[in-house]
């Protein structure tokens, strides 16, 4: 959600239409809500976008479901499969918000349709096309473009011209951010705009501990939502929640006695599954790499299926239809009608006082989320140096804004869920740096975690 304010902000005000990582989403986002302008003038940038998105989705579902039935599997399993992939939670998430993963999924898609059907000469080359495509929207889908690359060279028997239709149009790709690059007059050089946030330093790769335990926490959530918000959903709306898990619970548990193993998974020989694993082993690889990232593996669910269906001949699949039925229950009752309807995690309060107090600084909990939606609604030349970043502040700089006669205000001391990311990665900086400070309720709000204050950071009366 933090990073759907700032797509939506540059959209609604044409500006950093092109960025590194996804080139051209922006770009097009913004013509797609001109377009729109025309239907309905009143449309928001934010709308516009989860409206693309929403389509994208449906296109999605679709190529899966062309996908499966050119693997050989019966219409009612494509059917089936195709809807696990939609209710995987990574993926309505993500279908109901204004990021850029979904698109480019559709196009990796598309793209790998043509490929495994491979029957006209030409068809490579639109795979080819559409994979470039998925990567101008987003460079993550790479590593689905490597695997299929990988896998024309295995192929057999081996045809070079196989490999100059497929890579032709990829070419368009480099051709593309030399254009965007020459154009844009940035003070960096081409491959510093090309690698993005790696270049500048805000994003590397990290082989902790913490990057493992998150990699395999959201390997989980990219199917079924797992959030410490729960427990608090419980303690709301216990009849409602525990009503809703004991029923997807019990149609799980009726899947499996359904469900003859025996002959569940009958090995069948496929080209393509190899690179459908492939693709899966590097996407995972490449989230871990970067901290564990759950938006680098939105499309796991759709080359989990399309690596299952390629390795293994599936006749009857109940406990597969109860799965899909039982995680659709579960990721609508604990996360998506929840965070459509309910406050789970405010920010208008804040943001509201950092736009009326605007010569006043501010210490906020989700100071990008904050200064996103400030440049939604003000724009990008609107001043927020007055936010305060909790990674680079210090005691010191609080003493030294405090005995300039400024006002600081901050929401840290609110509890949230203990089990969170943000709250996993943390380590509780805000509890030692507001030690020596009073702190005066100013303003209220309301959440799933009961009442939030806002606070005004005070000297501590010697």
């Amino acid at each position: 959600m933090i990073d759907s304010w700032y797509y939506s902000a540059c959209v609604k005000f044409k500006t950093e239409l092109f960025n590194s990582h996804h080139l051209i989403y922006n770009y097009f986002g913004y013509y797609w809500f001109i377009l729109l302008q025309k239907i309905n003038p009143k449309i928001e940038a934010i709308t516009a976008l989860n409206l693309l998105n929403a389509i994208a989705a449906i296109a999605c579902l679709y190529l899966i479901y062309e996908c499966l039935i050119k693997l050989k599997t019966n219409a009612t399993n494509a059917l089936w499969l195709s809807l696990f992939c939609g209710v995987s939670f990574g993926f309505m998430r993500y279908a109901t918000d204004a990021e850029t993963y979904i698109l480019p999924i559709a196009f990796s898609l598309g793209s790998t349709l043509l490929f495994i059907k491979n029957e006209q000469k030409n068809h490579l080359f639109y795979a080819g096309l559409l994979a470039a495509i998925a990567l101008l929207f987003h460079q993550v889908h790479l590593w689905w473009t490597i695997a299929m690359f990988i896998s024309l060279l295995y192929s057999k028997p081996f045809k070079i011209k196989k490999i100059v239709s497929f890579t032709t149009p990829l070419l368009f790709v480099a051709i593309i951010y030399w254009i965007v690059y020459k154009n844009g007059h940035f003070s960096f050089t081409f491959f510093e705009f090309v690698v993005g946030e790696y270049g500048k330093g805000n994003a590397g790769f990290d082989l902790s501990w913490k990057a493992f335990l998150l990699t395999i926490i959201n390997v989980f959530r990219t199917f079924i939502q797992l959030h410490g918000n729960i427990m608090a959903l419980f303690q709301l709306y216990p009849l409602v929640e525990f009503t809703s898990i004991s029923l997807a619970l019990a149609i799980l548990i009726r899947g499996f006695i359904k469900q003859d193993f025996k002959y569940f998974f009958q090995s069948k020989q496929n080209l393509n599954k190899s690179f459908f694993l492939m693709a899966m082993i590097l996407q995972i690889t490449f989230a871990f790499i970067s901290s564990g990232n759950a938006e680098f593996m939105v499309m796991l669910p759709f080359l989990l299926i399309l690596s299952l269906v390629s390795a293994f001949q599936l006749s009857d699949i109940p406990f597969v239809k109860h799965l899909t039925v039982s995680i659709l229950i579960w990721n609508l009752s604990v996360a998506i009608i929840p965070n459509a309807i309910l406050k789970l995690n405010m920010v208008e309060k804040q943001t509201q006082i950092s736009i009326q107090q605007e010569k006043s600084y501010s210490l906020w909990k989700n100071k990008p989320l904050v200064e996103n939606r400030m440049n939604y609604i003000k724009g990008f030349d609107y001043e927020t140096k007055y936010l305060l970043h909790l990674k680079s502040i210090s005691s010191r700089t609080l003493d030294s804004l405090l005995e300039n006669s400024n006002t600081i205000y901050t929401d840290l001391p609110n509890s949230d869920s203990q089990y969170s990311r943000a709250n996993l990665l943390s380590n509780h900086k805000e509890i030692e740096l507001l030690a020596n400070f009073r702190l005066i309720k100013y303003d209220s709000f309301d959440n799933i975690y009961g009442k939030n204050y806002i606070y005004s950071i005070r000297k501590r009366a010697d």
